[in-house]
This record gives C-alpha cells, structure tokens and sequence, in this order.
C-alpha cells in the first residue's frame, strides 16, 4: 500500500494578519508551544508528517488550509525488502486472557512534530531578503514573504534617487484666504499681506490650486473697493447737479451701477487674465501657466480697496492694481521684472498703437481728399 508524507509550504497569503493567524492556529490545532509554531514556519518547506495513508493526508491539508497554510502531498518511494533464507515466519501466538478494562489512555495530538534529521550547511550563495530579512540560497523571489527581490530593490534604488527632492508644502506656503484659518481673519490677512508684502504674497499663489478662491476674494474686493468709489462719485455729483432737474431718479441711475458689479467684476477677471496671459506667451514669460495667471489678477484685486478713500481712492487703487499685476505675474511666473512690465503693458501699447495708425489713416485720407488744400482763385 502507497504512502504520503505532507510537505508544509507556509502562508497560503503573504501578510502580517496571515501570519498571526497561521502562527495561532498551528498553537491550537497541533499543541505547539509558540517557540515551535515560529521554528516551524521559519524553516519551510518542511516535511511535518511522513508514511501517513492518502485519507490521513488529506486530512492534514484541510487542517492546514483552514488556519491559512499552504502545504502539498507527495507518494513516498517503497523500500526495498531484502528476504532472506534466515527469515521465518513467527509462529501464531495463543489468545490469551483478555485484560481487564483501566482508564482510557488521553488521545494524542494528530499531529507530530518531527524535526528533520540535522542537514550538512548549504555551501553555496546565500541572499537575505529586503523586506522581511529572511536569509535562504540565492533566489530572485523570497520563499518567506514572496516578493520578487530584483524588482524591490529597483524600487528601493528609485526611491532614494527622489528622497530629499519632495517636500511638504505647509500652510504657511499658501495664501492666508486658502488656508482654511477662518473667512474674516483670513480675509484681512491676505489683505494686509498682497497690499503691504507683495513679493512674499505673490511667491505663494502657485502653491494654490484651483480657480474658485481667488475669483471670489477678487469679487469681494473689486466689489467693496469700486462699489466705494461709485459712492463717493456719486456724493460729490449730487453736490453740484439738483436732484430735480434729472429726467430720472439719480438713486435708481446709482443702483443700475452698482447691481450689475458684481458680473462686471468677474468678466474683467476672466478677460484681464487671458490678455495677460496671451501677452506673457508673446514674451516668453509663460512658465506656470494659465491658472497662475489668473491667480495673480485675482489677487491683485487687493488695490481697488484703497476706493474706500473718498474721491481719490479709486485713483490710487488703480495705480496699486497696475503694481501688483506686475508683481503678481513676476512671482508666480517666475519672470524678471522687464518681461512682467512688458506683458502688463503691451496691451495698452498696443492699443495705443492702433489708435495713433488710425489718426494717421484718417489724416492721410482727409489730405488726399484736398480739404486743407485751400481754395483757389
């Protein structure tokens, strides 16, 4: 009759979860001491029962399966028997006095723990693991914890090549009004940072993601900054034209102005930004695209605040915005100061341009047409 001896593999599947539960279950089911669950995983393959029927093994191989072990059975060669001429077949023994019934002797374990006999010291090259440090002969895939070692060591190698290169971006890098700190204290943060440390500001928008926060901080101060100077312009109208005499209600005039700012506002961001950015890709200052762009009209929205100021507020808010348009691209793009001047600029170098080509045509044209030729006699 063919024989079987149960080869136990280990972990079924690699984890740490796996593992303990393997380690426990070896505990449970085979009555191993801990110190002998861990030397028997340690040193797989291991043969963990010999010359059992086919039954018997199977029955180990659903035991083992069960707390998460892989193991596999293979037939055992029958030796060969020498017969000889001295052999002789014992004679039948007669029955005897059957024994008297004692204690039942306690069922052992079904499981025996057999070391193998002490093997000679593998001579050849040996390989300790990356991951788990398990030492074995030299292999490309760790027979412990699976993982195929060329391919983590490659990936071990890339990563130290990229250490030190990434840094985390704290929120002392991002503009106040994006850092979640609370919607008044960071409103007047950025307020006082964009106004009064514009190139530490700036250097901050292209950390920033997204579109969304910077239109509304610019809609808040385009709002409150030229809604003021609407104010006071119209303060100081009514000082000198009687209310009375206007064909309409000056107050309705003032709020068909003031009603509409708010898409007014939003459309000059949009437009303002893809000029700028265009003028930017003409000069060759386009380095963090159009998103930082944006970012820096939008908060150089900042300067129109000085309309609260009556009558020349507006004056200086813009001048300011012009400033910190320049500083905005300049930082964000990371541009010398003379491409920022140029891009901001050249729209109105160009329209400047088309205006003085159009009087010159016009001029031309009334010329030829003898209407400051004189007139003759």
């Amino acid at each position: 009759m063919a024989s079987y001896k149960v080869i136990f593999l280990g972990l079924s599947v690699i984890g740490p979860e796996e593992e303990t539960r393997l380690l426990g279950g070896l505990q449970k089911k085979f009555n191993l001491t801990p110190e002998k669950a861990e030397s028997l995983l340690q040193r797989v393959p291991i043969v963990v029962k010999k010359g059992v029927s086919k039954e018997e093994a199977e029955k180990y191989v659903k035991a083992f399966q069960e707390i998460g072990g892989r193991v596999k059975v293979e037939e055992e060669p029958i030796p060969n028997l020498e017969i000889t001429q001295e052999y002789e077949p014992k004679p039948k023994s007669e029955p005897g006095p059957e024994p008297k019934p004692g204690p039942r002797p306690e069922p052992k374990s079904t499981f025996t723990y057999r070391p193998e006999p002490e093997r000679k010291p593998y001579a050849g090259a040996m390989v300790t693991c990356p991951q788990c440090g398990f030492e074995q002969p030299e292999a490309d895939e760790c027979i412990k914890c699976g993982i195929i070692i060329s391919k983590y060591v490659q990936f071990q190698e890339m990563a130290h090549s990229v250490e030190g290169q990434v840094r985390e971006v704290s929120k002392e890098e991002y503009p106040p009004w994006e850092s979640g700190e609370g919607f008044i204290g960071a409103f007047f943060q950025t307020i006082r940072e964009s106004l009064f440390s514009p190139t530490r500001f700036f250097k901050k928008i292209s950390f920033g993601e997204g579109y969304w926060a910077p239109l509304i901080y610019g809609l808040i101060t385009g709002i409150i900054g030229n809604g003021c100077a609407i104010f006071w312009f119209w303060l100081l109208m009514a000082q000198f034209i009687p209310m009375d005499r206007l064909p309409f209600q000056y107050s309705i005039s003032i709020l068909q102005i003031i009603l509409p700012l708010p898409f007014q506002q939003a459309i000059a961001i949009f437009i303002g930004s893809a000029i700028i950015h265009l003028c930017l890709m003409i000069v060759r200052g386009n380095n963090n695209g159009y998103k930082t762009t944006f970012r820096a009209i939008s908060y150089s929205y900042s300067g129109y605040l000085f309309g609260i100021i009556p009558f020349i507020g507006l004056i200086i808010g813009n001048i300011y915005v012009f400033i910190l348009t320049i500083i905005g691209v300049r930082e964000g793009h990371e541009i010398s100061t003379g491409k920022a001047v140029l891009a901001v600029l050249l729209p109105a170098i160009v329209i400047f341009g088309l205006i003085l080509i159009a009087i010159l045509v016009v001029t031309m044209f009334i010329g030829s047409m003898g209407f400051f030729g004189g007139v003759k006699v």
